[in-house]
Formats: C-alpha cells, structure tokens, sequence
C-alpha cells in the first residue's frame, strides 16, 4: 500500500470482501421458492450468508487469498438490489482515506497481536487491533 496508495479503494473492497462486517442477514420469503430440491414455504424466514458468498470460490478465484488487487470485487458486505446499504458509498470513503493516511503518515505500522478483539455492535466491528509504529 505505500508503494501504491491509489489501491486503497480496492483494498477497502477486498477488505469488505474477506471479512466483512455482517455475517449473515434474515429474509422472509414473499413466495414458495425450490432451493436445493425442497421447496420453502412463502413467509419463511431464511438467513443470507453473506460471508460464505463473498468467499464463493465460483465467484472469487481463490477466495481464501487476500488480494488488494482482486478485479472485479463485487462482494455482498453492503448486501445487494433494495437492501444494499444507503451508507455504503461513505463507509467506503472513510476506509480509502483511513488506510491510504495511515500507510502514507506511519513508518512502520505492525500489528503488536493477530488476535482481534471485537467490539460490541450490531455489525462486526473490531473493539482493539494494537499497533506498534513511527512517524515519517
């Protein structure tokens, strides 16, 4: 990312994409639907992983492999068609800023522990990430 800050805006999509902030969202069917040879009642209430399908390897060649470069990246973090996120398109800014200051300000930037605690949310939301780092 230092060497390239105009990738912040696909590294924000690939994080989105890896290890995204919802995990899975309830839907309640509007009508009968067959899905893997059995068929789900109208007023159903179905859960969308959303994490297993940003890691659809029939969509994501090698879907495990965290790429800033992964062209296209249409990932579900926001969710899609008249559910997708209203905030998304600012989120996503706030990221691309967040992360091209943070590589292009700190020297050095480590995580001190790969272990993330996570914050109490609606939304998966790391609560502590500790960093080491110097100034430029």
């Amino acid at each position: 990312m230092r060497a390239r800050t105009e990738l912040a805006a696909s590294a924000v999509d690939e994080c989105l994409r890896y290890d995204g902030p919802i995990i899975l969202t309830p839907r309640v069917l509007h009508a009968d639907v067959e899905f893997g040879g059995r068929i789900l009642p109208r007023d159903a209430k179905v859960w969308g992983m959303l994490a297993a399908a940003d890691r659809d390897p029939e969509v994501f060649p090698d879907p495990d492999r965290f790429d800033i470069e992964r062209r296209p990246n249409d990932h579900l973090a926001f969710g899609g068609g008249p559910h997708f996120c209203l905030g998304a398109h600012l989120a996503k800014l706030e990221g691309e800023i967040a992360i091209a200051s943070l590589v292009t300000r700190f020297a050095d930037l480590r995580l001190v522990s790969e272990t993330v605690e996570w914050g109490p949310s609606l939304f998966r939301v790391p609560g502590k990430l500790p960093v080491t780092f110097r100034a430029h």
